[in-house]
């Protein structure tokens, strides 16, 4: 992290009470950067609060990209080469961000906004509500949470639904 992102940060923590989600943007133009960061700054704040980690102070970085860069991130750390939707990276441990005040760091979320505006259209969704499910996927991979036997696939499944509902009813 430069020294301007470690300052930005710091105004930041100081300005939040509890929740710090920290959005770097790296795409093509064709998507609307603006709307698209405050939806998912949104959409991950709305996501924790429903997991009830409002009362904790908390941090998620989380980084928008292509294709191709997700691509490399899949090859390195999972061995598959080949672009995903998301990919999530808890950190689970407490520890300081600079030198303010203790922080649980979640971990970092990666996001191909490529991958996710062709999955959106290949199933006949909208762009924004597949977005959703993706963040909410991938927080409550942050979270703990996985889908490497039936039965946590089942279970993380209904939790991504109910997120969802209290999220889309909420709005």
């Amino acid at each position: 992290m430069n020294l301007k992102k470690s300052k930005e940060l710091e105004r930041n923590i100081k300005k939040s009470k509890q929740k710090i989600i920290e959005i770097q943007f790296d795409c093509e133009r064709s998507f609307k950067t603006k709307k698209i960061k405050n939806f998912v700054k949104k959409s991950v704040d709305q996501t924790l609060e429903i997991l009830e980690y409002k009362k904790r102070k908390t941090y998620v970085s989380i980084f928008l990209t292509n294709n191709e860069e997700i691509k490399k991130i899949n090859s390195k750390y999972r061995k598959i080469n080949k672009p995903t939707n998301v990919l999530s990276f808890p950190q689970n441990e407490k520890r300081m961000i600079s030198n303010l005040e203790n922080y649980l760091v979640l971990g970092d979320i990666v996001i191909s906004l490529e991958k996710i505006l062709s999955e959106a259209k290949d199933q006949k969704k909208n762009f924004f509500d597949h977005l959703l499910h993706m963040i909410v996927h991938s927080t409550l991979h942050l979270y703990g949470f996985d889908h490497s036997n039936t039965k946590e696939s089942i279970e993380m499944e209904a939790k991504e639904k109910d997120i969802m509902k209290k999220i889309l009813y909420e709005s």
